[in-house]
């Protein structure tokens, strides 16, 4: 029972650090160097589509997932669980989305692309990380019976 208790918690854990890493990854490649020409051929629609279609979600998303991940961090309850994957699924198809629609970006931020990548990766070791979460569950606590 304690080794139980003791896997779900290291295994949360794990899959805390990691989606957090996952989104700093991806924050890093947002907000890395730009090459300035290619950010100046980037025309004035591409940018405020950039903008309203990638960094402002990420802006706005990031308190919500540093939430749920200090949260994961300090307790094991089983709807933390829930809270946990679906950050961590949310941190993966954000991921897909700014693959799918950052085209024109990945030119005028060029460690996006590489960032993306290790985004997902480490997003999928939060994700290996939950299974152990998801197979192990908490003590439930026993009620006497009245015999």
């Amino acid at each position: 029972m304690r080794n139980s208790r003791n896997l779900r918690r290291a295994s949360q854990t794990v899959a805390a650090c990691a989606v957090a890493i996952a989104w700093v990854i991806l924050g890093y490649g947002l907000r890395s160097q730009p090459d300035p020409e290619a950010w100046g051929e980037l025309e004035a629609g591409g940018r405020f589509a950039a903008f309203i279609g990638i960094y402002l979600p990420f802006y706005l998303l990031t308190p919500v997932l540093a939430v749920a991940v200090v949260l994961a961090l300090i307790s094991t309850r089983d709807w933390l669980s829930g809270v946990l994957t679906t950050t961590t699924v949310g941190v993966a198809l954000f991921g897909c989305w700014v693959a799918l629609t950052g085209g024109p970006l990945f030119q005028a931020q060029p460690q996006l692309q590489a960032s993306l990548t290790w985004c997902l990766v480490a997003d999928g070791v939060a994700i290996v990380a939950l299974i152990g979460v998801w197979l192990t569950h908490p003590d439930k606590p026993t009620r006497a019976v009245n015999g």
